[in-house]
């Protein structure tokens, strides 16, 4: 792939100033274990890991924070839940990087087994980690056994159970086991509670939530954040349309329109996406699902929903 002159230029320049920055700040270029952007709680990484250094370490060196962890403190704080499901976790960035209500318990979910070691080292040292559940597993709507699972050995965060995802010899396999959200998270943690969650699993999205249907039931309000990509949906066996109409069954549903203004959009139909540069097969976007039976006062007091 061509790398245009600007982007070299551009790459060069971050470099630059970032290598001092890692230094001062870590005592060493790849440190395993880093804080992010307006938290003190430690993200243990594997050093060795892309990904890792470019999420955990150099971009909240910038003063970065990502869309999905700027949603999960804002909600965080306003609700204030006593149920967090985090699906698809990779090192944890939203779950260790905010605190919680004395009452909440926790439960994380992460498919790549190489990431879990990790994850249990910043669980061991947050303060809120007594009350944490992370479960290495593929999340789905149905038990299986022996299910396919592609880890990018480049780039933890594009690892997938959708095979055209890491399509190619250095993609590295393992076989998971899958489980409804359903079977791990306790009918007393969920009944009446206040649910927040996030889903970030490049495409399994729509199995996940489809086994997550109990514990949404018993909750007495939800509000959710999760990746919407037409291509990794229908990779994963189903088609946008269908589940854009399942999900408005089952929650009020709004798109990302602007994470620095902090605005929402209602979605009523999937052709009311934008699509990328026109393409209607290339459509992503954030949704955020508020449950149907969650009273007003859900949105937190820095967002806005625009017609």
């Amino acid at each position: 792939m061509n790398v245009s002159p600007y982007k070299r230029f551009e790459k060069a320049f971050k470099e630059a100033y970032l290598k001092p920055l890692t230094l001062f700040r870590y005592g060493r270029l790849r440190p395993d274990k880093a804080r992010l952007h307006g938290r003190s709680n430690w993200i243990h990484i594997d050093p060795d890991d892309p990904c890792a250094i470019k999420k955990v370490v150099h971009e909240p060196l910038r003063g970065k924070v990502s869309d999905n962890l700027i949603f999960w403190r804002d909600f965080n704080r306003h609700l204030q839940p006593n149920l967090i499901v985090d699906v698809g976790l990779n090192y944890g960035e939203c779950s260790f990087g905010d605190n919680y209500a004395p009452e909440a318990r926790l439960y994380g979910f992460e498919a790549n087994p190489r990431l879990i070691p990790f994850l249990e080292k910043s669980r061991a040292d947050h303060p809120d980690g007594g009350r944490m559940t992370i479960t290495n597993c593929l999340v789905s709507d149905t038990p299986a056994g022996d299910v396919p699972f592609f880890v990018n050995p480049d780039w933890s965060g594009s690892s997938s159970a959708v095979r055209e995802l890491n399509n190619r010899p250095e993609a590295i396999e393992f076989k998971l086991e899958a489980k409804p959200l359903d079977s791990v998270v306790p009918d007393d943690a969920a009944r009446d509670a206040t649910l927040l969650f996030k889903m970030d699993i490049e495409g399994y999205e729509s199995r996940a939530l489809k086994g997550f249907t109990g514990t949404l039931d018993k909750v007495a309000r939800s509000v959710g954040f999760i990746e919407f990509d037409a291509q990794y949906i229908r990779w994963a066996g189903e088609d946008p349309d269908e589940y854009l109409a399942w999900l408005r069954e089952h929650f009020d549903t709004y798109r990302l329109v602007s994470i620095k203004a902090k605005t929402l959009r209602r979605v009523e139909r999937f052709d009311e996406i934008p699509k990328l540069h026109g393409d209607a097969e290339r459509v992503h976007v954030d949704l955020v699902l508020v449950g149907k039976q969650t009273p007003d006062g859900w949105l937190a007091p820095e967002w806005t929903v625009i017609q």
